[in-house]
């Protein structure tokens, strides 16, 4: 789990990735067994033909990452990943793409294989599409900007879905053994449970921000308010000319805060989202700055 695979900083990957046939394509980030010894942080995917960013198993950490308009999932966890990610912006786009997020965890069919997969998310700006998913690559087109599936565990707290359009906010299906709780201190022993925190904002108009499977009750709660950003229009997709997704200040992203886990990891934050009031950190590198769509910082 500690193992050093290098250094990845500051790395954009644009237009890339394939899908080569029935459930064999490429992402555009992939890290198969890397662990948490390997630093990896501001790194952009945009126009990926498959997933951005997937990770089977590991433990490797992410900070400061982009997914722009991928054409399945923004960030696809599997196979057992028990990794923490901190500061993640994803656009969807208008139809090509899928979820902002997935995650999942069984092997070999079995929903409940170990090591479970425990994403450790805080701190993510989704922002969705009101177009419904024709992704290429994918193996359905539910919609939903974050699906968590297939036995996975895992943390979620700080996270702002947006636009959310033609769906739930989070799907939550093919559940095992594993704990839903939205209090953390009903999780049950790392790392069969998962936690969604009640803070979190879908702001939706869709008629629920959750759908589950039966056999997946306990996260039916969320903030269905707006989140207070200083510019998202409507059609944040590709085609936006300019916007601003920073929170306004003092609004409702400064509110019922999360507190992180207490690491060596997560940086302490008094927001909800991807990015503080004053602080755009995607400026000066991402395509979205190259491209002339967001202010300068």
């Amino acid at each position: 789990p500690s193992d050093n695979s290098g250094v990845l900083q500051y790395v954009r990957i644009w237009y890339g990735g394939a899908v080569i046939g029935q459930d064999n394509e490429i992402n555009g980030l992939t890290l198969a067994g890397v662990g948490d010894g390997t630093t990896v942080d501001h790194i952009e995917v945009a126009f990926n033909l498959d997933d951005g960013i997937e990770l089977f198993g590991g433990t490797v950490n992410l900070k400061y990452i982009v997914v722009l308009f991928a054409g399945d999932d923004g960030i696809d966890t599997d196979h057992g990943y028990q990794g923490k990610i901190q500061f993640a912006f994803v656009m969807v786009g208008s139809g090509a793409g899928h979820h902002g997020a997935e995650m999942d965890s069984k092997t070999n069919d079995n929903i409940d294989s170990q090591p479970r997969s425990h994403p450790q998310l805080y701190n993510a700006l989704f922002i969705g599409s009101n177009e419904a998913p024709q992704s290429a690559s994918s193996d359905d087109q539910l919609p939903s900007i974050m699906r968590l599936r297939e036995g996975t565990g895992g943390q979620f707290g700080n996270i702002i879905m947006t636009n959310v359009g033609n769906g739930p906010g989070v799907l939550i299906n093919e559940c095992g053994m594993e704990s839903l709780v939205q209090d953390m201190s009903l999780a049950t022993r790392y790392p069969d449970f998962l936690y969604f925190s009640q803070n979190n904002i879908i702001n939706t108009p869709y008629v629920k921000e959750f759908i589950s499977d039966e056999e997946c009750m306990g996260v039916e709660n969320g903030l269905n308010i707006d989140p207070e950003l200083t510019n998202i229009p409507d059609d944040a997709a590709e085609e936006i000319v300019a916007f601003d997704p920073r929170p306004v200040a003092g609004g409702n992203a400064f509110k019922q805060v999360d507190a992180v886990p207490n690491d060596s990891f997560f940086t302490p934050v008094n927001f909800k989202g991807a990015f503080d009031a004053d602080d755009l950190w995607i400026s000066g590198w991402s395509w979205l700055s190259a491209d002339g769509r967001i202010p300068a910082n």
